[in-house]
């Protein structure tokens, strides 16, 4: 049963689409009347993030909504942390704030929940393709390797590990200890998730627009070593 759900929005330096993103989650109508709470983390952007995420909230008074300032920077995964302490959803998901996924899509991943099907839900952006552009090859390549090597690792069977939309029970994502700051904490928190055998697990399709480094993308080939070494060190060494 959810009766709420958290969407958890890091953001560092996305003054170009934070707006736009924060309006379509505030308008977002979740399915079987669920309530949604929002919160955004600026991981002290360099750019004018915050000055857009504070022109949204004079713009629409949000209710049910927690800004989050971090006074220093500390990663994806350390923002997240921070925002889990705030928590009151049933349930939570990752929200970034790039649009290079489809918020609307939230709700395909909580009908398996709702209809007691799973209880964690990946957004997967390779199965049934609905990507409406390419995405570079090194980095479909990375994203298969290190899927293919997690699965091992954590005897699970995902087409798509470090996806964003992980549709996850807030009270097990608050007992993970979750220690990564950055990148890798994707890998660690499935790592953790799968040491719990009675979980069930779906994955659906979602939209995934990707992005260029020129229009903004963060993600670089160290990040996929930080990856690998998250999925060694939490996977298959357990720690």
């Amino acid at each position: 049963m959810i009766e709420k759900l958290s969407i958890i929005i890091p953001v560092f330096n996305e003054e170009n689409t934070i707006y736009q993103l924060l309006e379509t989650v505030y308008k977002l109508s979740l399915i079987e009347k669920i309530k949604k709470e929002i919160i955004v983390i600026n991981d002290c952007s360099k750019d004018h993030s915050e000055n857009e995420i504070k022109r949204f909230m004079d713009d629409h008074k949000p209710t049910n909504f927690n800004f989050i300032n971090n006074p220093e920077n500390i990663g994806k995964g350390g923002s997240i942390k921070v925002a889990l302490a705030k928590l009151n959803g049933d349930y939570c998901i990752i929200q970034d704030a790039d649009l290079e996924l489809k918020p609307t899509e939230i709700n395909d991943l909580l009908k398996p929940v709702i209809n007691n099907k799973a209880h964690i839900v990946y957004g997967s952006r390779f199965i049934n393709s609905k990507k409406k552009k390419k995405e570079s090859i090194l980095n479909r390549i990375a994203n298969k390797f290190l899927t293919i090597f997690g699965n091992i690792c954590f005897g699970l069977h995902l087409t798509d590990m470090q996806t964003c939309y992980k549709l996850i029970p807030t009270s097990i994502m608050k007992k993970l200890e979750l220690k990564e700051n950055r990148f890798a904490f994707d890998p660690e928190v499935t790592a953790k998730l799968a040491r719990n055998k009675n979980l069930i697990w779906m994955e659906v399709p979602i939209t995934y627009k990707p992005r260029t480094i020129v229009e903004g993308k963060k993600i670089r080939w160290r990040d996929g070593f930080r990856a690998l070494f998250s999925i060694i060190k939490y996977g298959l060494l357990k720690l």
